[in-house]
């Protein structure tokens, strides 16, 4: 018997079942929904650093199982590949690897799947349990801790969504929203990327001497930097003080970051 005349036949007895218990529907009805009985579920994917048992309660879980199938990258020994993939879960974010995802450093095959998912328009979800930087105080370290979260914020601008852990399946069903963006420290909120900051801040003297003169009462507080280059933090610190202006001289070198941060806190920048 041919296959097509084989086809045909059990399409034939499968629609007299149906007209048998009340159904009616066409041929190609019938096709359609065997077509898509019979097509693969979308990939999610687990990347971790290291074994865990909240990653496999995922893997296993029985409503995730339903729409996806599931597996972890570090049981593949480094076979993965994101072909099928739909979504990708984050467990074990360390500072050092949420760094290096921000500057675009794929240097472990942790950071370089979690790359390639973003570059490719995976859904891509970290429990906020497993971001190692959420474990601090907040405001615990300045502006180190700053500089950190800026990194986060970055990558969660780049499609990375946060969310606790005990939402993570609603997230990824769809039946929960993720964090818009992690929190930052109110004293720290509208700072910037450190890159190009910690690379003139490395060349700058120590302390950040300063010269203040103070008009009067009702006058706006002023400053003149004594040093070469002015750099974010200065301006960070300044406004702190509840500098207004800063007389800019010759000799002054402003970064860009500083004149940013002087922009985002109202402080006038004059120049002598």
């Amino acid at each position: 018997m041919e296959r097509n005349e084989m086809v045909e036949q059990i399409l034939s007895r499968v629609m007299e079942k149906l007209a048998a218990a009340g159904e009616t529907v066409t041929e190609a009805e019938l096709m359609q929904t065997l077509s898509s009985a019979a097509a693969p579920l979308p990939g999610l994917l687990v990347l971790t650093q290291e074994h865990g048992t909240d990653c496999h309660k995922l893997l296993e879980s029985p409503r995730i199982k339903e729409k996806y199938r599931t597996g972890c990258a570090l049981l593949n020994e480094g076979e993965t590949t994101l072909d099928g993939i739909e979504a990708v879960v984050l467990f074990n974010l360390t500072t050092e690897a949420m760094c290096k995802l921000a500057s675009g450093i794929t240097d472990t095959p942790y950071t370089k799947l979690a790359a390639q998912a973003l570059l490719m328009g995976k859904k891509l979800y970290v429990p906020r349990e497993e971001v190692e930087l959420y474990k601090y105080p907040v405001g615990g370290l300045g502006s180190y801790q700053c500089m950190l979260q800026a990194q986060l914020t970055k990558l969660v601008s780049f499609g990375l969504k946060i969310c606790p852990l005990d939402q993570l399946e609603d997230c990824i069903l769809g039946e929960a929203s993720c964090e818009a963006a992690p929190e930052l420290p109110k004293e720290e909120a509208s700072c910037g990327t450190s890159e190009a900051c910690s690379k003139s801040e490395a060349a700058e003297e120590p302390a950040p001497a300063v010269t203040v003169s103070e008009k009067e009462p009702e006058s706006e507080k002023e400053i003149t930097f004594s040093k070469k280059v002015i750099s974010e933090r200065d301006i960070i610190e300044a406004n702190r003080e509840g500098v207004k202006v800063i007389r800019v001289t010759s000799r002054n070198i402003l970064t860009a970051l500083a004149k940013d941060a002087a922009v985002t806190r109202n402080i006038r920048l004059i120049r002598e």
